[in-house]
């Protein structure tokens, strides 16, 4: 009797053994992040099941490319599809239609989830202040908006979110807080007592001695950070340039800059050297092969048409806010195009950099350069 009981239990314990092992489908229903290649920036309000989407002027609206990243077997589809929709290569047409109702359905198919998506087309602001953040855990995110959405055409806003260095010192594990990452927003002391920027020249640890980057210049520029390229190729990281429609004429601004006392390279005191500051804005054309500048060409590609840079010499050092001013000069045998323009072909670029070496991980620890107030005029 005891024997078959015993075998009675086996047999229940491996079916129910059977049961745990097969998973159960996932009942997740929702858009966790939006990428692609038109996508310069994605919020999304989980709570409320909205997504804005911040895309070029230029964008083809008629085949945005926005790539839905899913919970497990989750599906996802407009809820009117229109005509050009092809939501298995993940393009979708909003000139029809703005905004769009899209539903997520759960990969057991119990839940779903609609969410209105929203596409603002942008264009770079031209004047800069520095108040605003997008967000400060972990780390601080600048960005400028020039017009309330909507107010200059349907869905079309003047916006930029700044980039900067600070997602690859985040793998340092240097900063415990926000205020100890490179680039940081100071609340008060700026042009008429506002806030400001402050980029700072700090050590990457021991982790930046491992692998041969011993120290972070505090950056802020125009563009992108690519963090999965942050230590196997740091160059390729940063992507400078949007899209920008007009000529432009001047970068202009205020600016403190100490550096620090001890130049660096490669980690090894270099005497006699001091480090510097640098100031740029790079207009720059486009193509198949070249749809952004990095840290390795980004004052030397031929593909530059325009360079913003002190002709002479470094900005000096001073403890007092003092105005800075470059003009776009054309490269040599270079013309801006006005056709090239309307289309979006040309990238600007404007970049703060506390150690001019930095993207070298040369310079001084403790270098510090705070920006405020800058304004870039185009040609009428």
């Amino acid at each position: 009797m005891r024997f078959k009981t015993s075998i009675a239990c086996f047999v229940l314990a491996c079916a129910m053994s059977g049961c745990i092992q097969d998973e159960a489908l996932n009942s997740e229903a929702a858009i966790d992040a939006c990428t692609g290649s038109d996508i310069q920036q994605s919020i999304i309000d989980p709570d409320n099941y909205k997504i804005q989407l911040y895309v070029s002027r230029a964008a083809d609206l008629t085949h945005v490319n926005i790539n839905f990243q899913l919970p497990n077997g989750a599906t996802i589809a407009p809820a009117t599809p229109q005509e050009g929709d092809d939501t298995s290569a993940s393009f979708f047409n909003f000139e029809t239609e703005n905004p769009r109702k899209f539903k997520v359905t759960s990969e057991d198919q119990e839940f779903s989830a609609t969410y209105t998506v929203t596409l603002w087309q942008t264009e770079m602001p031209t004047s800069y202040h520095f108040e605003a953040l997008s967000s400060d855990n972990p780390y601080h995110i600048f960005y400028e908006q020039d017009n309330s959405e909507g107010t200059d055409g349907k869905f079309f806003i003047r916006r930029l979110e700044w980039a900067s260095g600070n997602p690859g010192y985040q793998l340092t594990a240097q900063a415990k807080t926000a205020a100890d990452y490179p680039t940081v927003q100071i609340a008060n002391g700026g042009i008429g007592g506002g806030k400001y920027v402050k980029l700072e020249t700090k050590s990457t640890g021991s982790f930046g001695t491992m692998v041969g980057m011993p120290l972070a210049a505090g950056n802020l520029f125009i563009g992108s950070f690519d963090r999965t390229n942050a230590v196997n190729n740091p160059m390729a990281a940063t992507h400078f340039g949007f899209p920008f429609f007009y000529e432009p004429d001047e970068l202009s601004g205020y600016y403190t800059f100490k550096r620090g006392s001890q130049f660096t390279s490669d980690g090894k005191p270099v005497e006699g050297k001091q480090d510097e500051c640098d100031i740029y804005g790079v207009l720059y054309e486009t193509n198949e092969n070249l749809q952004f500048l990095d840290g390795s060409n980004s004052l030397d590609s031929d593909q530059i048409i325009a360079l913003a840079r002190k002709s002479d010499g470094y900005w000096p050092e001073t403890d007092l806010w003092k105005p800075f001013k470059c003009k776009f000069t054309l490269k040599p045998g270079k013309t801006i195009d006005p056709e090239k323009l309307k289309k979006g072909i040309y990238k600007l670029a404007i970049v703060f950099s506390s150690s001019v070496e930095g993207a070298k991980f040369n310079g001084a620890i403790g270098s510090t350069l705070c920006i405020d107030e800058v304004t870039l005029t185009v040609k009428e």
